[in-house]
């Protein structure tokens, strides 16, 4: 199912439709691809490489953090809480 998005600025609209005439394009797909670039842009997790020396020293004490909680937790620990809660899934 088509769910409509309405814009209810004349500034956005007039921009949406310049870029789609000058890309051949319509606004919806100008609208589709400028969230997807602002989507990837904003909220992209950065690959190791791309920190600094700061956030690599970070990086690396959680890592090795996780690496000591992995050899000195429980072999047999698992995060199955069900003992927890009952058949409905409310709190014993």
């Amino acid at each position: 199912m088509t769910r409509q998005l309405n814009i209810r600025n004349d500034r956005a609209f007039e921009a949406a439709q310049r870029v789609a005439e000058r890309l051949h394009e319509t606004t919806t797909q100008v609208v589709v691809e400028a969230l997807r670039r602002y989507e990837q842009k904003t909220f992209r997790v950065p690959t190791y490489d791309e920190l600094n020396q700061e956030e690599r020293s970070f990086a690396d004490r959680l890592l090795a953090l996780a690496e000591a909680g992995r050899q000195d937790g429980e072999p047999d620990a698992t995060s199955d809480h069900v003992y927890l809660y009952d058949e409905r899934g409310a709190p014993k």
